[in-house]
Parts: C-alpha cells; sequence; structure tokens
C-alpha cells in the first residue's frame, strides 16, 4: 500500500506549525474587545437601545456566563499552578516547568486567556447596562418634555 507523497512529510524536512490554542483564544479576544469597543461606543452616541426587560435578561445571562468562567479560572489557577512529576532530572523537570508556564505563566498561558475572557464578559455586561440606562434616560427625558411622567 502506497501513500500519497502529498500527505507524508519528506525526511529531514520541517512539518508547518500549528497556531496552539492560547495564540489562537488571544486573535479571537482581541476581536472580542474591538467589537465590545465598538459596541460602547454605539451606546455613547444612542445608537444602541435596549427596553429594561431585554437588559435585564441579557445582563443575567452575562452574569451567569461571568460567574461560571469565574469559577472556571479561580479553580484551574490554584490545579494548574503546581509543579509536574516527570523525574527527577534536568528533562523531567524541563518538561514541568514548560508545561507549567504554558498552563499558568505569562500572557500566552491558558490561564492568562481564561482571564481575558473573564474581562470580555465583564466589558459586555457594562455595555449592556450603559446601553439600558441611556434607554431608559431617553424615556424620561421625552416624557418629561411631553410634559407626563413616564
Amino acid at each position: 500500500m502506497s501513500e500519497d507523497a502529498s500527505t507524508v512529510p519528506p525526511v529531514g524536512g520541517t512539518v508547518a506549525a500549528q497556531p496552539n490554542f492560547t495564540a489562537v483564544a488571544q486573535a479571537d479576544l482581541v476581536t472580542a474587545h474591538s467589537a465590545v469597543a465598538a459596541v460602547d461606543q454605539a451606546v455613547d452616541k444612542g445608537k444602541v437601545q435596549l427596553d429594561k426587560g431585554s437588559a435585564a435578561d441579557l445582563i443575567k445571562a452575562i452574569g451567569d456566563a461571568r460567574d461560571r468562567v469565574q469559577d472556571l479560572y479561580t479553580a484551574v489557577r490554584d490545579q494548574l499552578d503546581i509543579p509536574l512529576q516527570f523525574g527527577d532530572n534536568w528533562v523531567g523537570r524541563s518538561i514541568s516547568r514548560r508545561l507549567r508556564e504554558v498552563a499558568t505563566g505569562d500572557h500566552e498561558s491558558a490561564v492568562f486567556v481564561i482571564r481575558e475572557f473573564l474581562e470580555v464578559l465583564e466589558d459586555v455586561e457594562t455595555t449592556v447596562r450603559q446601553a439600558s440606562k441611556h434607554t431608559e434616560n431617553t424615556d424620561d427625558d421625552l416624557a418629561h418634555t411631553m410634559g407626563g411622567k413616564y
């Protein structure tokens, strides 16, 4: 049985590196931050309006998601920030150190990405609250202008 030459890497050749989880997640988080910022600007300009009921439902859903991510963050932060035992030699210690860095290290770690996602959810919740408040203020101003109570 022969293999298709296009699927077998050449001997001594290199295989293109695949992006890792944190690189992909960070790119998605940058996009999410930008989208939230754009909506926030639209809210400030009065272009986004939410009635109280819709805002309350959305805020509850975002709050529930935020709480779940916070629980995950708290759990994994503590569980992953431990030295792994791969042997008492330089290879084992090197592997342990590298895996620990990937899990809980700097801005490229899984824990960092989870924390960033939590911040995005907090930003979304703030934006929804602002949109709801803006709509409420606009309704109150309109009612006052028309001479009645709203």
